[in-house]
C-alpha cells in the first residue's frame, strides 16, 4: 500500500526515480558488515497483508545471519484485501511468528493500519480510531484482534543507539508530547515512554490522531529529530536508504494496481552501522 492519510485521502508515493534516497554503509568501517560477536538486526518494511513476504524475510534473515528481525509496522491491510483475506493473512502471520521466534527474536512494531485491530471492539477508543482508519476491514477485526493479543507488538524498539518506529519521530511532535526535556532524552527513554502508551487505549487513540507522530510522520512534515539514529517504514521508497536524515525501509508497498514501488530490499544493523541489503544474493 502506498499509504493514505489519516482522513482517508491518498498520499502520493515518492517517484522511484527521485535521487533523494542515499544508500550508506556503516560509519565505523567494515562496509561489508560481516563482523560477528554482536547482534545483527534485520529491518523489514510494511507487510500490508502480503503473505508471500514472510518466507522471503526469513530467507533474507538467514542470508544475513540475523539474530533479530524488526518489522516496521503496517502488518495489516492492503489496497484490495478482503475481510476473509485479512483473517487468513493474520492466521498465517501468527503461525510464522511462532515458528520464527524459535529461531531468532522477532519484534513487530505498530503501524497506523494495525491500531484499529489491536483495540477492543466496541470501546470508546476503538470508535475514535475506527472513524479515521483508511483501509480498515471491520469484518476481520474480531478475529485479527484475537490473534494479535498473543503477539507482543510495540510502538518502538531500540538497542540504545538505533531507534525504530513505524513512521519516525519528529522534533515538533517530541517537544509537544514530552516538553523540552525531549532534546535530552535517550533512545531507551523515548522507546520506554512510547511503549507505555500502548498499554492505555485512550493514550494510543490520542497518539493515532497525531499527524506528525510516530504512526503518521512523513518526510517534510515536521522535521525528523536528528539527535536520534532512526529507522522507519510507512513512506514508500524505491530502495532502503536515508531520506531527510532518517533510514526509510518501506520497499514492499505497491500502487493500487499492484505495481511495486520498491525493490524489496531491507536494512541490516551489524554493530558497524546500518547497511542497505539488496533482495538478491551478493
Amino acid at each position: 500500500m502506498a499509504g493514505r492519510g489519516r482522513h482517508g485521502q491518498d498520499r502520493h508515493a515518492p517517484d522511484p526515480s527521485r535521487p533523494r534516497v542515499r544508500r550508506h554503509v556503516g560509519q565505523h568501517g567494515d562496509p561489508a558488515g560481516r563482523g560477528r560477536g554482536v547482534n545483527r538486526t534485520l529491518f523489514a518494511g510494511d507487510l500490508h497483508a502480503k503473505g508471500d513476504l514472510l518466507p522471503f524475510i526469513s530467507n533474507m534473515a538467514d542470508r544475513e545471519h540475523a539474530d533479530r528481525i524488526v518489522l516496521l509496522g503496517d502488518i495489516c491491510d492492503d489496497w484490495h484485501v478482503s475481510n476473509t483475506g485479512m483473517i487468513r493473512f493474520m492466521e498465517r502471520f501468527a503461525s510464522w511468528y511462532r515458528a520464527e521466534s524459535g529461531r531468532r527474536e522477532i519484534v513487530p512494531l505498530l503501524g497506523n493500519h494495525d491500531v484499529p485491530y489491536l483495540m477492543q471492539h466496541g470501546s470508546a477508543s476503538f470508535a475514535r480510531v475506527r472513524a479515521q482508519a483508511p483501509g480498515f476491514k471491520p469484518g476481520a477485526q474480531r478475529r485479527v484482534h484475537e490473534l494479535m493479543k498473543d503477539i507482543p507488538i510495540r510502538i518502538a524498539w531500540t538497542d540504545g543507539t538505533i531507534i525504530a518506529t513505524h513512521a519516525g519521530l519528529t522534533r515538533r511532535w517530541g517537544i509537544r508530547r514530552f516538553g523540552h526535556a525531549w532534546t535530552g532524552m535517550t533512545a531507551r527513554q523515548i522507546a520506554d515512554g512510547l511503549n507505555r502508551l500502548s498499554e492505555h487505549p485512550g493514550s494510543l487513540a490520542a497518539l493515532y490522531m497525531d499527524d506528525d507522530g510516530p504512526l503518521w510522520a512523513r518526510p517534510g512534515h515536521g522535521g525528523y529529530d536528528d539527535h536520534l539514529t532512526q529507522v522507519s517504514g510507512h513512506t514508500p521508497v524505491p530502495s532502503a536508504g536515508t531520506v531527510d536524515g532518517v533510514w526509510l525501509c518501506d520497499t514492499f508497498s505497491t500502487m493500487p494496481d499492484g505495481t511495486p514501488i520498491g525493490d524489496r530490499g531491507m536494512l541490516l544493523a551489524d554493530g558497524t552501522g546500518l547497511h542497505a541489503t539488496p533482495p538478491y544474493a551478493r
